[in-house]
């Protein structure tokens, strides 16, 4: 059995002859550019330098090399873009490693050796601090304003830290050239690898309204401006779905999980009660997920941190198919809890290892204690990929994510 026809499985709720496990197929399962470079040093790998996707969040890719070694089924549909080093350029990651991130970065160092990560026209979104190991936004186009405004620009839409694009968005799929760069690099991906492929399309609704706003306005536009609100969400939609349409068009028939983005919880709650969520983003989320299931095979995919229990039924209502991270540390998202009431509605993508407490705190034992106690929870009759709970951070040491990784491979058959 290969990796995508394990994951195929495991995403349509049957058993295959393991878990499929995940590392780096998105910017929520990857590991840190610095704990990576670690790694790649325990394991004596000398070939080049590691390539750092995501400026933000200080992301690496995953080299195929360490693919295989670690059986990882899923590949980020970004890997096939930028794939001469000529796309890429040196950058100093710290004292110690160095790295490449993508030529088409847009950056700056200021007199203070602040990072200032720019757009095209040059406006400052977001700044990584001397002291700082990731970027944070420092520009929201509509914070200053009293409310939401009764129309958008698409270029305003498009200000805040998070439009800056890996790869592939750094091609513009409007565009008939780039799309066809678009449609063959996938395609090509497809053909050439057994991986299973996930492109994050991001399509955020509620994180998008705090990108634009800042939080503390979104949170309060969405109680005391429902129409302003909905306006703003309603043009997100719009520009969504066309994204949506157009990505399937071109790669629907080689792409198997098409993943959406909204953060809804904190570590107690979710950011708004069910009814909210219901009367406010539930039917939005259902348009765009409805469109990937008319038009395509592909399971829809969202990242959500949180505690988000009780949305749950909704996002399924909704046409959810895989959630992650599955943040097993917040209130009411214990494991057998979620495994038992929604194991047969939803995918768990994620929850395998605890990145709060244990990956960077415990011993290569503990953790894969940790990762065999997990697994027995969430693989029976499948529905579960494996994947740790956030993205592995620049504190852990590389023995502690060889052990679970190997933990993952160990423990993971099924008898």
């Amino acid at each position: 059995m290969n990796s995508r026809e394990r994951v195929r499985l495991a995403i349509n709720h049957k058993e295959a002859d393991r878990i499929p496990i995940d590392l780096g197929s998105m910017r929520s399962s990857g590991i840190a550019t610095i704990t990576y470079s670690k790694l790649r040093e325990k394991l004596d790998l000398k070939t080049g330098l590691p390539r750092m996707y995501d400026f933000v969040q200080q992301l690496a890719y995953p080299e195929e090399k360490v693919l295989n070694m670690f059986n990882i089924d899923v590949i980020d549909a970004g890997q096939s873009f930028l794939v001469s080093n000529n796309d890429w350029k040196e950058w100093n990651l710290n004292d110690k490693f160095k790295c490449l991130i993508p030529k088409f970065l847009n950056i700056e160092i200021d007199s203070s050796n602040n990072v200032l990560l720019k757009n095209n026209d040059g406006l400052i979104l977001g700044k990584k601090s001397t002291s700082s190991l990731y970027v944070d936004q420092v520009f929201w186009v509509y914070q200053n304003y009293e409310s939401i405004p009764q129309s958008f620009k698409d270029e305003d839409l498009d200000k805040h830290m998070w439009s800056i694009p890996s790869p592939p968005w750094h091609l513009d799929i409007f565009n008939d050239d780039e799309f066809k760069i678009f449609k063959d690099s996938i395609k090509k991906l497809y053909e050439n690898t057994s991986y299973s492929i996930l492109l994050s399309l991001g399509c955020n609704l509620f994180e998008t309204g705090n990108f634009l706003r800042a939080m503390d306005n979104f949170l309060c536009d969405i109680y005391l401006d429902k129409k302003g609100t909905e306006r703003l969400l309603d043009k997100l939609v719009e520009r969504n779905l066309k994204k949506i349409d157009r990505v399937i068009e071109g790669v629907g028939q080689y792409v198997d999980i098409l993943m959406f983005g909204d953060d809804l919880g904190g570590q107690d709650r979710p950011f708004m009660s069910p009814d909210v969520y219901k009367e406010i983003f539930k039917l939005r989320h259902k348009k765009m997920w409805d469109l990937v299931h008319e038009k395509s095979n592909c399971k829809v995919f969202l990242h959500s941190c949180g505690s988000i229990y009780e949305l749950i039924p909704h996002l399924i209502d909704a046409g959810l198919d895989i959630l992650n991270p599955v943040q097993t540390s917040a209130k009411n998202m214990e494991p057998e809890r979620l495994k038992k009431e929604f194991g047969k509605d939803l995918t768990f993508w994620g929850g395998g290892c605890d990145t709060r407490d244990i990956l960077p705190n415990k011993t290569p034992k503990e953790i894969k204690e940790h990762v065999k106690e997990r697994i027995d929870i969430f693989s029976k009759n499948g529905g579960f990929v494996f994947n740790q709970v956030h993205n592995i951070l620049a504190d852990v040491a590389p023995e502690n994510v060889i052990a679970m990784l190997e933990a993952a491979y160990e423990f993971g058959f099924y008898k």
